[in-house]
C-alpha cells in the first residue's frame, strides 16, 4: 500500500542536472492496492494483506472498501510512514520511482498476516521483504494455495539471488517486465524467459508498448497492445494488467484470454493520471478484449 506522487517531466534529468516538473499529484497506488482494487472492481474477490502507517488516508481505506477488498489484514504500524513512492514519467514512457517502504522496511519483524492466505486461491506476493515473504510463501505451500511471484522494481534493490531463488522455488507463476525479467535470468543463471518454468507454470512479461508474453508448457503466447483511445499516464499499468488478468483466471479462461483481458484494462489505466483513477467495468474490459478473441 503506497501513496503515489506522480510528475510528469519534458525529459527525465542527467545526473547532477536539474530539470522542471510539468505537473504532480497524489494519488492512491501501491502495487497491492492497484492490483485488489482493480481486480475487486472486476468481480474477482480480493483480500489485502499489507502495514501501513499512522498517517494513511481514511478515504483511501473507504475506497477499497467500497469496492469489495477484504481489509481483515490491512494493519496499521504505530510510529512510522505509509509506504510513498515518486514516480517521475517524460513524454516518451520512461520512469523513475523512488521508494520509501515505510513500515514495510520491517516487515520481516511482524506477524505473519494468515485470513489472507486462508481465504485465498492465488496468493499474490508483490512489493515487500524477501524475508517476510518466506514466511508466507512456506504457510501458504502448506495450506495447498498457488503463489504467483511479482518483486515488481524491487527485484533490483531488494533482492539477493539467494532471497529471489527461494521465493520462487515456491511459485507457480512469475511476473515481471522485460528489464525485471532480465534481473530475474541473472539471479538464475539463464538466458531466457523460457528457462524459468523450470520453476514455475506460468510466466508473464509485460512488454510496455509492444503487448506480452506468456510463457508455459502449452507454448509461448503473445498478447498484442489493445489501443487505448489516448495515452496521458504509464504509471500503474502492469498492475492493471495482473488485475485484468486474474479476472479472467477467476472465470476459468485460458492464459490467451486472461492476458487479452490485462491488455484491456492496462488500456483504460493509462488514458488517466493516476493508478485507480479510470478503472474499467467487466463489460468494458471484456467488450475491449474482444476485438481479438470471444469471450
Amino acid at each position: 500500500m503506497i501513496l503515489d506522487y506522480i510528475a510528469n517531466l519534458e525529459a527525465l534529468p542527467e545526473p547532477n542536472t536539474s530539470v522542471q516538473i510539468l505537473d504532480r499529484r497524489r494519488f492512491f497506488g501501491g502495487t497491492g492496492g492497484n492490483i485488489a482494487r482493480i481486480a475487486a472492481r472486476l468481480g474477482v474477490a480480493t483480500a489485502l494483506a499489507s502495514f501501513v502507517g499512522e498517517d494513511f488516508p481514511a478515504e483511501y481505506r473507504d475506497a477499497l472498501a467500497a469496492d469489495g477488498v477484504d481489509l481483515t489484514d490491512l494493519r496499521v504500524v504505530q510510529g512510522v510512514s505509509t509506504p510513498t513512492a515518486w514516480i517521475f514519467t517524460d513524454r516518451r514512457g520512461n520512469q523513475v520511482a523512488i521508494v520509501d517502504q515505510g513500515p514495510m522496511k520491517f516487515a520481516g519483524r511482524y506477524e505473519v498476516l494468515t485470513h489472507t492466505l486462508e481465504s485465498s486461491e492465488i496468493v499474490h506476493l508483490g512489493t515487500g521483504r524477501p524475508e517476510y515473504y518466506s514466511k508466507i510463501a512456506a504457510l501458504a505451500t502448506k495450506l495447498g494455495k498457488r503463489i504467483a511471484f511479482d518483486p515488481s522494481q524491487e527485484i533490483h534493490y531488494v533482492y539477493t539471488a539467494t532471497s529471489f531463488k527461494r521465493l520462487l522455488a515456491r511459485a507457480h507463476f512469475f511476473f515481471g517486465n522485460e528489464v525485471e525479467m532480465k534481473r530475474a535470468l541473472g539471479f538464475v543463471r539463464r538466458r531466457r524467459p523460457v528457462d524459468l518454468l523450470e520453476w514455475v507454470e506460468v510466466v508473464v512479461m509485460t512488454r510496455g508498448g509492444k503487448g506480452s508474453t506468456i510463457l508455459s508448457a502449452e507454448g509461448k503466447i503473445e498478447i498484442p497492445v489493445i489501443k487505448s483511445r489516448r495515452v496521458v499516464d504509464v504509471t500503474g499499468a502492469g498492475d492493471a494488467y495482473r488485475a485484468g488478468f486474474y479476472a479472467g483466471l477467476s472465470r476459468g479462461f485460458d492464459l490467451r484470454r486472461c492476458g487479452l483481458l490485462g491488455s484491456a484494462v492496462a488500456g483504460f489505466v493509462i488514458e488517466k493520471r493516476g493508478t485507480q483513477t479510470n478503472v474499467p467495468t467487466w463489460e468494458q474490459a471484456v467488450a475491449r478484449a474482444a476485438r481479438h478473441a470471444t469471450f
